[in-house]
């Protein structure tokens, strides 16, 4: 997506097409982004495997931004693995 809001709804339905949509962001993903791209799918009636990626809903610890997106599977490899995984199912 080349911005949040509103929700890019033509952008939506193209990955939707795919089968399986997959949303990352360094935000919580309660109420985030990719709540955003789920609301969108219900309203148009599409139904792909959806796998959102972001922060919990709580606090994360102080340090290096780093290493602190690695601890959450935000880093390239934790991102990787579950694409991979998501294209699996």
């Amino acid at each position: 997506m080349r911005w949040v809001k509103p929700v890019d709804a033509v952008a939506v339905a193209q990955a939707a097409a795919c089968g399986c949509v997959v949303t990352v962001e360094e935000n919580s993903v309660v109420g985030g982004f990719g709540s955003a791209v789920l609301e969108e799918l219900a309203r148009s009636g599409l139904s792909p495997a959806v796998t959102i990626l972001g922060l919990p809903d709580g606090f994360v610890t102080q340090g290096p931004p780093r290493e602190l997106l690695a601890s959450c599977g935000l880093d390239a490899a934790g991102i990787a693995a579950r694409v991979e995984e998501a294209l699996r199912r």
